[in-house]
């Protein structure tokens, strides 16, 4: 029981919901997460492995000191970014530390995005779960899109969970032994897919073609070109369906916020201006630019995010916090550039869904969500992890 522990925290986070709070999807979701690290890092027993690679490690303590020090530095950070910022990584590291072999971790994963996007292509469908049950829950506008909000309550947010669980279906389909496993993980992809089409989200479809080009590159067979052809068929369709506001004024409001909140980028270089600061400090930011003459009635109104995780991360966390974002990416980078192919299918679908996260940050903002973050976290630990275990013939430096 104790060796499933971590895939079964790992399974139930996206869907995590508590009906009737403030928070009713994030809120869960983040207090799951905590308790998982706890229980993982406490309860005794399992077959904890005796080292960590190296470069998990340090981009893991990289990460957490730059909310340490952010989250000190500041006169009031917020107690729930804090929280998330340095559980995700630790719920990374844990479970690696665990020893549970990697293709049951991203069967976890797989599992709890598939009953996900089942949830989605319900609620597309007509019959919401939470609605059926008897719960209403308060979800922004009344668009068909804005009902398809699966367990995390947007349909963004849905999107970029399938964008990054995509990848590690097809590492699933691509390493299947058996018929059995072949059928459950090409149902499962089926499922993400459509489930991605039917949020009608644009940077989630960013993070898909991300993924699949990472993919490709690191993979190349006939079984994967298969794959990622109907994958990328059904990421035309999302941009041709979408029912989403027209592009040229979805990215005219990202250039707005953006332009609001870079000049406040270098505020605070060393330490940032803490967890949470975008959220506390955007309404006077946006009165200062009202007073610049930057103004637009179409995108008036509270943000809670960037929308661009990295310069959240610069602008919270300063500069270090920007290079702990960037360190991991960088060493998953390294990895790809100089190990041999082809390379096992465990670690290209985590690889790219790293990728798919990393780009999706670039408009969107999983990275302060908690199941995204611990998606991340938890592929960048296979990731290195496995690159650290394979035999110097393959091209990968033990010490990677």
């Amino acid at each position: 029981m104790r060796a499933l522990l971590g895939p079964a925290c790992l399974a139930i986070l996206p869907l995590a919901v508590w009906p009737g709070l403030e928070r009713p999807f994030s809120t869960p979701k983040l207090a799951w997460l905590v308790a998982s690290v706890i229980a993982l890092l406490t309860v005794p027993g399992g077959g904890r492995v005796s080292t960590v690679a190296p470069a998990l490690r340090w981009t893991t303590l990289a990460w957490v000191a730059s909310f340490l020090v952010a989250g000190l530095a500041a006169p009031l950070p917020s107690l729930p970014a804090l929280a998330l910022g340095m559980a995700a990584p630790l719920f990374g590291l844990a479970l690696v530390r665990e020893g549970a072999p990697p293709s049951t971790l991203l069967a976890s994963q797989v599992l709890g995005a598939t009953i996900c996007a089942g949830v989605a292509l319900a609620q597309w469908a007509g019959l919401d779960p939470f609605v059926l049950a008897g719960w209403h829950p308060p979800i922004d506008g009344a668009s068909i899109r804005m009902r398809v909000y699966g367990t995390l309550g947007n349909p963004n947010f849905v999107g970029v969970l399938m964008a990054t669980s995509l990848p590690l279906t097809v590492a699933t389909l691509d390493g299947a032994t058996t018929p059995v496993g072949r059928r459950l993980a090409l149902l499962a992809l089926a499922l993400q897919a459509a489930a991605l089409v039917a949020t009608g989200s644009r940077g989630a479809v960013l993070g898909l073609g991300a993924a699949v080009a990472v993919y490709a590159f690191l993979r190349w067979s006939r079984r994967v070109r298969v794959a990622l052809a109907a994958v990328a068929i059904f990421a035309g369709v999302a941009i041709g369906v979408s029912p989403a506001r027209p592009i040229d004024t979805t990215a005219a409001g990202r250039w707005h916020l953006w332009r609001i909140i870079s000049p406040h980028a270098w505020d605070a270089p060393l330490a940032g201006q803490g967890p949470g600061a975008v959220a506390l400090r955007f309404p006077e930011w946006q009165r200062m630019a009202a007073r610049d003459g930057l103004r637009d009635r179409r995108f008036a109104g509270l943000t809670d995010h960037v929308h661009n995780d990295y310069l959240e991360a610069l602008v919270e966390r300063g500069v270090p916090g920007l290079a702990s974002l960037l360190a991991p990416l960088i060493a998953i980078l390294a990895l790809a550039v100089r190990v041999a192919r082809p390379i096992p299918p465990v670690m290209a679908g985590t690889m790219a869904a790293v990728a798919a996260g990393a780009a999706c940050a670039l408009v969107d903002f999983p990275l302060a969500r908690p199941t995204e973050l611990a998606w991340w976290w938890v592929a960048i630990g296979i990731a290195l992890q496995a690159a650290s275990a394979l035999p110097a013939e393959r091209g990968v430096p033990s010490h990677v």
